[in-house]
């Protein structure tokens, strides 16, 4: 800003000193005015002078619009970039839920002990670096917080799933630990009541308890990484509007029904604890 006041400012002067020349040229009754020996110093000195510093002040002010116009378009692609990286960084942390979803949950969906039929499940997220930070000033640009909060909750989602899921695994090998104690195998030959007298009330509801949680937080992460890919595809339209950018669509359909809400358990934590009470506590 300062540097094109000061530059309007320069040119506006050398533009009005030419001015004031032209006029003494075509004019000679304004010439009268003036004493003979200034405008022969200005035509022959201040001219040439003037016309040098005129040019380089051009030079300066085209190179600095050039510029500006080159750090602009890298801008542009840099936040473009940004856009489609944190897109496909969202798709893949989605899909990384949608398998699990898909092979350790839905399997076991209509078992009547899902919380002891679902397998342990990887706890190894496929992404673990930072979302890039250009991604805030694009939102903010275009006003748009919401979208920073959605991206921002599904990263923290998305941790906490594989939080879930180890110390869910830890629940279920600390159980299988003491069902083998007790002689009992893992097949799942043995009824509830052998696995209550077994291994007691108390852990059998809170692994109950823990998977319930972990299958929570599971959709509403998928959903909140739905909801994410969309507000980027927005924020892509709404920025580039009409400037023929390719915006990056992204399609859930092959995995639509995923994202709907897991169906509730056989046994809630009353009535689980209601049916293990007729077989006594340990």
């Amino acid at each position: 800003m300062l540097f094109s006041l000061i530059m309007g400012l320069l040119l506006g002067i050398f533009f009005t000193f030419f001015l004031f020349l032209f006029l003494f040229a075509f004019s000679p009754d304004i010439a009268q005015w003036i004493n003979p020996v200034v405008i022969v110093i200005l035509k022959d000195v201040g001219g040439p002078v003037a016309a040098g510093f005129g040019g380089a002040i051009a030079g300066a002010v085209c190179s600095y619009f050039f510029q500006k116009s080159n750090e602009k378009e890298k801008e542009a692609k840099a936040e473009i970039s940004a856009i489609h990286k944190t897109s496909v960084r969202l798709l893949v942390q989605l899909n990384d839920l949608f398998s699990v979803k898909k092979h350790n949950i839905y399997p076991s969906l209509e078992h009547k002990v899902r919380f002891l039929d679902i397998s342990k499940i990887p706890i190894c997220p496929s992404v673990t670096d930072q979302v890039d930070p250009r991604i805030i000033d694009v939102a903010v640009s275009l006003k748009d917080a919401k979208a920073i909060d959605v991206i921002y909750l599904a990263e923290a989602r998305y941790k906490a799933c594989f939080e879930n899921f180890s110390n869910r695994n830890l629940g279920l090998d600390e159980y299988r630990s003491t069902l083998k104690g007790a002689g009992l195998g893992r097949g799942g030959s043995n009824s509830l009541e052998e696995l209550c007298q077994a291994v007691g009330q108390g852990q059998l509801i809170a692994l109950h308890v823990m998977t319930e949680v972990m299958i929570e937080v599971l959709d509403e992460t998928i959903q909140t990484l739905s909801e994410a890919i969309e507000l980027m595809a927005n924020m892509m339209d709404k920025k580039f509007k009409g400037v023929g950018v390719n915006s990056l669509k992204i399609s859930l359909k092959e995995n639509e029904e995923y994202l709907a809400k897991t169906a509730p358990p056989y046994f809630n934590v009353d009535t689980l604890k209601a049916y293990l009470d007729q077989f006594g506590q340990q």
